[in-house]
């Protein structure tokens, strides 16, 4: 038994070498043929989400008014984009009239700087808030028995984010990590990631002077637009499982440490939070489709100001096909420069 035990050993150690390195070329060859085709993704996303207004010592929420707007991702090689926007094909609400219309622009990249730091940079705006609170809103200007049940709406009212992210991976690298981003790349094995990163976004809310109530419209002058920056630190890691026949299943935990102040005025907060995100898809290298759920937390307790609990769900169908050979010349002439 004890010369039987090392025995087995020998056996099966080169075994897993054996197994390991099989696995890294196929990822090397299908790295290597993927840079000659494009990625398209379409599809569907909803979004729910709020923001807070200070007045008088007391946070009011703005909120768009729900809806689905259409998402894109295109990714060749280390270009990889997504964008969206709510057309009216879409937009399925029918209490425009109590809540306003709402529009969504949103645009983004991602790639990686090194093979541990990936990089992303995000631009999103809303146009088109309403009060949620208005209700008690209008309590404090004119006391406890106000009781309408309709809702202030700020129609040109602007809510643009600058968003980035840098995140360092200490366990996985970038071959591993970017099927996470979205689904423009194939999921090849089994992964765990775990990464820390530092989030920072700027936000201007603006045009909200014009408001309508209960059909009428007022205009104030004083239309000086609201700004404030955001860190947070997140540390946290993720998981992608290959299940069977092409089928896989992604799941992500951010916890994290939050400091948000508005530009120009004493008042700042310190916060804790998480974000998460959750995937299940089919991928059989041309053609693929999936759906999730993201969620960003924020210790949501409307006593501060920068409390959100934002949701969103999206689903899409994509495809991959093979690039013009001029664009892989090009690119290639790009890669060897950028080497």
């Amino acid at each position: 038994m004890k010369v039987a035990i090392p025995s087995f050993l020998f056996f099966f150690f080169p075994l897993i070498s054996f197994a390991q390195e099989v696995n890294d070329e196929k990822t090397d060859h299908y790295l290597e043929e993927d840079k000659k085709k494009i990625s398209v993704v379409g599809g569907l996303s909803y979004l729910h989400n709020s923001f807070g207004l200070l007045y008088e010592h007391k946070v009011f929420r703005l909120r768009p008014n729900d809806a689905f707007y259409t998402e894109f991702f295109l990714r060749y090689r280390w270009v990889d984009v997504s964008f969206s926007f709510a057309p009216k094909l879409t937009h399925i609400n029918n209490d425009d009239p109590e809540k306003g219309k709402s529009k969504y622009f949103n645009f983004g990249f991602t790639f990686f700087l090194a093979p541990k730091i990936r990089q992303y940079v995000y631009f999103s705006q809303v146009k088109g808030l309403y009060f949620q609170d208005t209700k008690e809103f209008m309590r404090l200007l004119y006391g406890n028995d106000y009781s309408e049940e309709d809702y202030l709406q700020f129609p040109d009212a602007k809510y643009r984010s600058f968003k980035g992210e840098t995140t360092y991976l200490w366990i996985g690298n970038k071959k591993d990590y970017r099927s996470f981003n979205n689904m423009t790349y194939q999921p090849l094995k089994d992964v765990f990631v775990l990464s820390t990163g530092l989030f920072y976004q700027y936000n201007i809310l603006s045009d909200i002077g014009k408001t309508v109530y209960q059909g009428e419209t007022f205009s104030d002058s004083d239309n000086s637009p609201s700004k404030d920056f955001r860190i947070a630190l997140r540390s946290g890691g993720g998981i992608q499982k290959k299940i069977k026949n092409n089928w896989y299943a992604i799941v992500e935990v951010y916890p994290e440490l939050y400091y948000a102040k508005l530009v120009g005025e004493n008042f700042h907060e310190f916060n804790v939070g998480i974000f998460s995100n959750a995937r299940i898809g089919y991928d059989n290298g041309k053609w693929f489709f999936g759906g999730g759920a993201q969620l960003s937390w924020v210790n949501s307790s409307n006593e501060n100001f920068y409390s959100t609990t934002q949701w969103l769900f999206r689903a899409g169908i994509g495809l991959r096909f093979n690039s013009p050979t001029f664009v892989n010349r090009n690119f290639d002439k790009i890669d060897n420069i950028l080497k």
